[in-house]
């Protein structure tokens, strides 16, 4: 037969309470634990070496730092050294502004006036007589005509130009032609260059004492005319030019 165990019943532990003397005196411990470390720190914060007002240490300048400085420095001398210049200069431009004020302000002497020299005698030419020296170099338009021919709208002009000079000087130049007057109502001017028949500008000029001119001009259909514009233009200051303005009319 077998045997039985005896099974033990389980062990339950068992908390003893702590004694309330032991409590206090633990708690007493820690408080004196913390005063303690509270005095070491504020102990330790009075009696370390005292810190400068500012914080913190002093920061080292650079070299580039320093640099600019020294810059900086110079320019301020010498926009003082400029500005000493501007008031020597404003100072000496005042005083020759006093000085020209006090110049204006003295009386200016009247000076004597001084009698002008008696103009040497002229002789007044003879009337009728012509002043020696003196030639006329003038040209002239003479015998102007404006002539129909037998087609119709075309007409020719004829003028002789001439020179007074008795010397038989060779004169070159250009004659112009215009003709004035009226197309549908308004007022137009026809050159030589639109109314000669091969388009030419002008007329060419050339002679010793005289030149006999005949051209021919076409007017347009709706164009009417009302004088002749003539001008002769020579080369040179030798012979001065000379221009006529003919009636249509009267020229025919």
């Amino acid at each position: 037969m077998m045997t039985r165990k005896k099974i033990k019943p389980p062990v339950t532990p068992r908390i003893v309470p702590a004694h309330p003397g032991q409590q206090l005196l633990r708690y007493a411990l820690l408080a004196c634990a913390f005063i303690f470390s509270v005095w070491i720190s504020y102990y330790y914060g009075t009696t370390r070496a005292p810190v400068p007002e500012t914080g913190s240490a002093p920061l080292a300048q650079s070299p580039e730092s320093q640099q600019r400085i020294r810059e900086l420095e110079q320019e301020r001398d010498t926009l003082k050294q400029q500005v000493a210049a501007l008031k020597q200069s404003v100072q000496q431009a005042d005083r020759t502004i006093r000085s020209a004020r006090a110049r204006a302000q003295q009386p200016t002497p009247t000076p004597t006036p001084t009698p002008a020299p008696a103009p040497a005698p002229v002789q007044a030419p003879r009337p009728g007589a012509p002043a020696a020296g003196i030639v006329d170099h003038t040209l002239t338009l003479e015998n102007v005509r404006i002539e129909p021919t037998a087609t119709d709208r075309v007409f020719r002009i004829a003028f002789s130009v001439r020179h007074t000079d008795n010397r038989s000087d060779r004169v070159t130049g250009t004659l112009w032609i215009a003709v004035n007057g009226f197309s549908r109502g308004v007022p137009k001017r026809l050159s030589f260059k639109t109314l000669s028949p091969d388009r030419r500008l002008v007329v060419k000029m050339g002679f010793d004492r005289q030149q006999d001119v005949s051209e021919e001009i076409v007017l347009p259909d709706d164009f009417r005319p009302k004088n002749i514009l003539i001008e002769a233009k020579p080369y040179g200051d030798k012979y001065t030019g000379t221009a006529q303005k003919i009636d249509w009319i009267a020229a025919q």
